[in-house]
């Protein structure tokens, strides 16, 4: 489910594969997330990556042009999307212990 939703939403500006390397992200400043970078991604919490999703970029101090999908997308879905997420990461992802 995740991965169908960030195909529909998210991929155009963060890429299918997560390398940000669409038209789209191109023309934006700054850049959209690579959430391929798994250096960078893997160093955020899901709490995080879920209130940037939920509330946009401008609630966590990051670009007003990361949309909030809260109205859009139940915390279900949004959590979907942040373990499809967690899959592009490039040295992989591996969940804190705990």
């Amino acid at each position: 489910m995740g991965a169908e939703l960030f195909g529909r939403l998210c991929a155009s500006c963060h890429g299918a594969r997560g390398a940000a390397d669409t038209p789209m992200a191109g023309a934006l400043v700054p850049k959209p997330a690579r959430h391929n970078d798994g250096n960078y991604m893997n160093g955020l919490s899901d709490e995080h990556l879920f209130q940037v999703i939920k509330n946009g970029g401008s609630a966590l101090g990051k670009s007003p042009m990361m949309a909030a999908w809260g109205s859009s997308l139940t915390d279900a879905q949004i959590r979907d999307v942040i373990a499809f997420i967690r899959t592009l990461a490039d040295p992989p992802y591996s969940p804190p212990s705990g």
